[in-house]
């Protein structure tokens, strides 16, 4: 009996159709069970042909579902869009990068009938990435990349009081603050100036966004701490990051944050690592001027 494989995506652009199609046909060449979540679906059934009319799966998945892989077609947004519509189901994601830089995605849309022949194989591993569990003015959400909170008017500051398992860190005042877990430290975090964090790193880091004052930088805690941020503004209202979802809420927010009780789990192909992912996609170590 085959695999059962679920595709899941956002959109369909001009130049993702050949990929997507190769991709469709490689998995039934190797005898899958093929479902589509339903919104990609409309999107893609004028454009892609099925051998066998696909299934479907909605928003909410069902439990007896049981896919063996996800697959999540497009970049590194896609991606952390699959992570929220799976929450707290084991099932493996395969990040398929049709975007741009695609840093947590597995394979390139170039290459999809080696991966899947390799996933057939069993030429793989899987890296379990943890989360941070975010509590706000009665919601409760978990996210894989980072929690940022940022000014949403101009010529203003963003206060935040910072506690770490209680005890007063300090307050930072600026255009907004991060907390990222491992896998967030290579998005949002490292373009304001944070540290590259291992995935097994076991740790989040907190990087402040345009802080005001220069003794400021980023701090590494321990992903066993429970963070309170207390902020406060000028204003009535900030931006509060949560992943790829941005939403206003009243500037006296106060979030606690911890890691998630569940994490995901990453699909990593043979021959490709954490470090590899630097190399290939950062740049990370190659001079520019040879």
């Amino acid at each position: 009996m085959g695999l059962k494989i679920g595709l899941f995506g956002k959109k369909l652009e001009a130049n993702m159709g050949g990929s997507l199609q190769s991709l469709v046909q490689s998995l039934e060449h190797h005898g899958t069970d093929i479902y589509v979540f339903e919104d990609f679906y409309a999107l893609i059934r004028e454009k892609i042909k099925f051998a066998v009319e696909p299934k479907l799966f909605g928003r909410c998945i069902d439990k007896d579902l049981q896919l063996d892989f996800l697959l999540s077609i497009g970049g590194d947004g896609t991606l952390l869009k699959t992570v929220a519509l799976l929450g707290n189901y084991k099932i493996p994601i395969v990040g398929v990068n049709m975007g741009h830089l695609g840093f947590l995605t597995t394979i390139s849309s170039g290459n999809v009938e080696g991966f899947v022949s390799e996933l057939m194989n069993g030429n793989y591993t899987i890296e379990e990435r943890g989360m941070l569990h975010v509590e706000y003015n009665g919601e409760e959400r978990f996210v894989l990349n980072e929690v940022d909170l940022h000014r949403d008017k101009p010529l203003t500051l963003l206060s935040t009081d910072v506690f770490v398992d209680g005890e007063f860190l300090a307050t930072y005042s600026g255009d907004g603050l991060i907390v990222a877990t491992p896998t967030g430290s290579t998005a949002y975090s490292l373009s304001c100036g944070g540290p590259i964090l291992t995935p097994n790193s076991n740790c989040f880091v907190l990087t402040p966004i345009a802080v005001h004052t220069l003794t400021f930088r980023p701090i590494i805690v321990p992903d066993t701490s429970n963070i309170r941020l207390v902020t406060h503004s000028k204003t009535d209202t900030m931006c509060l990051g949560l992943d790829s979802d941005s939403i206003i809420v009243p500037s006296n927010t106060v979030l606690n944050i911890r890691k998630e009780d569940f994490g995901i789990k990453l699909v990593r192909m043979d021959k490709q690592n954490f470090y590899s992912a630097l190399r290939d996609k950062l740049m990370w170590g190659i001079d520019k001027r040879l």
